[in-house]
Order: C-alpha cells, then sequence, then structure tokens
C-alpha cells in the first residue's frame, strides 16, 4: 500500500532528509510530494547558511527559559535544532518559541507570529493540489471544503493552533494571494478585524471552530461569505 500525501507530510516534517525507501519511494510518486519535499530541503539549507550569523544580546537568556518550560517528547529532530547557535538565530526567538512551545497569550498573538513565522514565505510557493489531497486534510477533522473553495486552493498543510492542530491555506484568488487559517477547536468574535506587518486579518466564527482570512488587500470583507459558508462539518 502506497504512503498518502498526509502520512508523507507528517514524515517529512519529522525528518526533512529521509532516505527511508518507503518515504522515497513516496517522493517519486507525484509532483506534490516532490514538491513539498523540495520546498522542506530549501528551508533546511536556509537554517544551515544561518550558522554563520552572530548571536544576539540575551539570546542564550530567552532559549534557557524556553528550555526549562518544555519538556521535549522523544524526536529525532531535536538534535538538528539544536545543533548550532546559528539555526536558533535563523528561527530567532520568536521561532524557537513557535517550534518547540506553542503557547500564546492571545489568538492576535497566535495569529501574528503564525503568519510571520511563514505565512509570507507559503505565497512564494503556490502550486497545484488535487482536491483528493485537501478533502483528506480536511477529512482529519470530519470537515469539507465545498468545490468554490477547494478549488482555488494553492497550498494546504497541517499547523498548530492555540487549541490544537488546524489546516494552513493559501487561496488564489481573483485579488490575489490570500491567507486562510482554520482553527477547529478556536473560538474568535465574528468579523473582528486587525492589522499588522501590512497586512489585514478578518476573524470568521463558523459552525465547528473559526478561521482568519490574511490578505494585503484592504477588501478582506469580500472572502468572509467564501470561508464561512466553505467549510462545513460533515454529516452523519
Amino acid at each position: 500500500m502506497s504512503m498518502d500525501f498526509s502520512e508523507f507530510l507528517r514524515r517529512l516534517g519529522a525528518e526533512p532528509n529521509n532516505q527511508d525507501p518507503e518515504f522515497l519511494r513516496a517522493r517519486r510518486s507525484g509532483e506534490e510530494f516532490e514538491q513539498a519535499a523540495v520546498n522542506a530541503e530549501a528551508f533546511e539549507r536556509q537554517l544551515q547558511r544561518a550558522t554563520q550569523l552572530p548571536a544576539p544580546e540575551a539570546l542564550l537568556d530567552q532559549i534557557l527559559t524556553i528550555s526549562s518550560e518544555y519538556k521535549p517528547a522523544p524526536a529525532r529532530r531535536w538534535h538538528h535544532l539544536a545543533i548550532a547557535a546559528g539555526v536558533l538565530i535563523a528561527v530567532g526567538a520568536a521561532g524557537f518559541t513557535w517550534k518547540l512551545n506553542h503557547r500564546w497569550g492571545s489568538v492576535d498573538e497566535y495569529v501574528m507570529e503564525h503568519y510571520r513565522h511563514d505565512g509570507a514565505d507559503l505565497l512564494l510557493h503556490p502550486r497545484d493540489v488535487s482536491a483528493q489531497d485537501i478533502q483528506e486534510i480536511f477529512a482529519e477533522f470530519n470537515m469539507t471544503a465545498t468545490p468554490g473553495l477547494a478549488d482555488i486552493i494553492s497550498v494546504i498543510k497541517y499547523c498548530p493552533t492555540p487549541d490544537g492542530t488546524g489546516i494552513h491555506m493559501v487561496l488564489n484568488t481573483s485579488e490575489g494571494l490570500v491567507t486562510v487559517i482554520y482553527m477547529p477547536e478556536t473560538g474568535v468574535t465574528d468579523r473582528e478585524h486587525m492589522e499588522f506587518d501590512q497586512v489585514n486579518a478578518l476573524y470568521v466564527a463558523m459552525e465547528r471552530g473559526s478561521a482568519i482570512i490574511i490578505s494585503p488587500q484592504p477588501d478582506v470583507d469580500s472572502l468572509y461569505a467564501l470561508v464561512q459558508q466553505s467549510i462545513i462539518p460533515n454529516r452523519g
């Protein structure tokens, strides 16, 4: 039985340089598998280049504070994250917190950190995503994306949220590329706006959970109905 895309992404996140034969066969099985692996390898190279950067003041104190609160589960990635101070610099103090200590004081704080972590970068890598991949990811949350939404998703991946795992998407809209983060266990104030880093954000309360729409365009409200009505619970 071949490895599905969801399992491939899980293993890729745990070990981007995985040389297991089953993993390598899955990587060669389709364009979306190969592209996901290429993107992960590019990020790893960026981390390696960061080892040449000088450490900012007080970085060690911040790392020690974070580490003292974090109880790591057994994972093959820990030694890679801790291999050199330069790697930590590439992620930055906020990025280190993001990877190892997912705690946020508010949903606003989470949204800003999430978008700064990889939101802008994902806009640079749109690609074709199959309808099957999209629906398989939504099915993990017992949800469905309607065709009107699924047809314009160019990037989709799992992501952490304030209350568990969610879905990070890039939509290819008539107004340009837009980020949507679905948070299945998180409540928000419907239609509340937020602005940061030259982007506009709009909270969307949903039947199950919530979403945040993030766009550099000012008219983010125009996408409210699309998002609110297009991520729906599976019935039965």
